[in-house]
């Protein structure tokens, strides 16, 4: 009874995470790091340019930016680890609050065309809350929310945990994960993460009053994403249109700046390690994680 009145709660709690999130997405004012992948693109006048009127011709999408920063962006939003490998056990509950930093690579052309205001910064900071719930047979589940600062842009997760080994005094805790992750917020990006990892961990105690426990692993995350329907040329208004007198073919397209990317798949290896403290009911975790985008992460919050 006392396991079904907290996985209710916990249920509760995802359920108005979530209105949070979606309710401030909706209202959140636009950022620096918001997203304008109509840059990624070219708009080609074509032979009508002066029989037109504003401007005729067609679009040529740059798929290779689009890529780049699919795979970039994933990791900067996806769901942090921030644990050990050991499960809260059947009645344990778990809420913590992270900070988490991105580093980017500025230069890239993705980034430098990508964001609003065309100068990114070398870091990326991004704040999470995940709330946790132990489950029988050393399962684990977790809900996660995210948000990337000076944007609009916000995710919305979750992840389950299986610990293969937890316990035993000689041996390390061994446990795998799998997680999946969408964004939210972005007016031109659609994108979903998702990802399996594996973890070892050992936890050491101290003076009777606190506990270390220090952990690595390795994930492979998925990246998926496509775009919205994308203007190269917004400043003219015009609906597509079409030369239905052209000798060269009834139809062609003479004003043509709508266009979307598809989609995109990005496999990403990454290596995270990191330590957790336990002093009574509190948990302070200090993780970084190395990859195409490397992260450091800081996060603290509540077990019960």
């Amino acid at each position: 009874m006392s396991c079904f009145r907290q996985s209710k709660s916990f249920l509760w709690l995802l359920t108005i995470v979530n209105i949070l999130v979606l309710g401030l997405s909706s209202t959140a004012f636009a950022g620096d790091n918001d997203l304008v992948l109509s840059r990624f693109s070219t708009f080609n006048p074509s032979e009508y340019g002066n029989a037109c009127p504003n401007a005729c011709g067609t679009v040529t999408p740059d798929e290779k930016l689009f890529k780049g920063l699919v795979q970039d962006m994933g990791q900067v939003m996806g769901p942090r680890i921030a644990n050990p490998a050991e499960t809260l056990g059947e009645a344990g509950f778990a809420v913590n609050l992270m900070t988490s930093l991105s580093f980017i690579d500025k230069n890239a052309e993705h980034w430098q065309k990508g964001v609003k205001d065309r100068a990114p910064e070398s870091t990326m900071f991004t704040g999470h809350l995940q709330v946790r719930k132990g489950l029988p047979f050393s399962f684990e589940v977790a809900g996660n929310m995210g948000y990337l600062l000076k944007s609009e842009m916000f995710t919305l997760g979750t992840d389950i945990k299986w610990a293969l080994n937890e316990g035993f005094k000689y041996f390390p805790d061994l446990a795998v994960r799998g997680t999946v992750n969408t964004l939210l917020g972005s007016r031109d990006l659609q994108l979903i993460t998702t990802g399996g990892d594996i973890s070892a961990s050992k936890a050491f105690g101290i003076s009777g009053v606190m506990q270390v426990t220090p952990y690595v692993g390795y994930q492979l995350m998925v990246v998926f994403g496509t775009s919205r329907l994308l203007n190269a040329y917004p400043q003219d208004p015009r609906s597509p249109q079409f030369d239905r007198t052209n000798p060269n073919g009834t139809g062609s397209t003479t004003f043509s700046p709508e266009f979307v990317f598809e989609t995109e798949t990005a496999q990403i290896n990454r290596f995270f390690f990191g330590a957790r403290l336990n002093v009574w009911i509190l948990n302070f975790v200090l993780e970084g994680v190395i990859g195409d985008v490397s992260q450091a992460t800081f996060s603290g919050g509540l077990d019960f």
